[in-house]
């Protein structure tokens, strides 16, 4: 238990990416930009070579969306821990 003097009100602020340090916002950009490059790629090769349906660029596609995924929701701002009610 912490003391009256160490507890915080965090009330219901929200945090936002913008709220994050630099290195964690350019890490989350640098995650995005993976999930979009998934995209990117899947839409040029279909457009490119008329093919929609291969393994292989399934295959190279899901890898880059879900490690965006995976990264960007590692790097998102943690919420801010709930408020312990004093004891009545």
């Amino acid at each position: 238990m912490q003391s009256d003097e160490e507890m915080v009100d965090v009330g219901s602020t929200t945090r936002s990416i913008s709220q994050m340090s630099v290195p964690r916002r350019v890490a989350f950009w640098g995650f995005a930009c993976l999930l979009i490059l998934g995209a990117v790629f899947y839409v040029w090769w279909g457009l490119s070579f008329g093919v929609w349906i291969d393994n292989g660029v399934y295959a190279v596609v899901i890898t880059l969306v879900l490690f965006g995924l995976a990264g960007m929701w590692l790097m998102m701002p943690n919420p801010p821990p709930p408020a312990e009610l004093p004891p009545h």
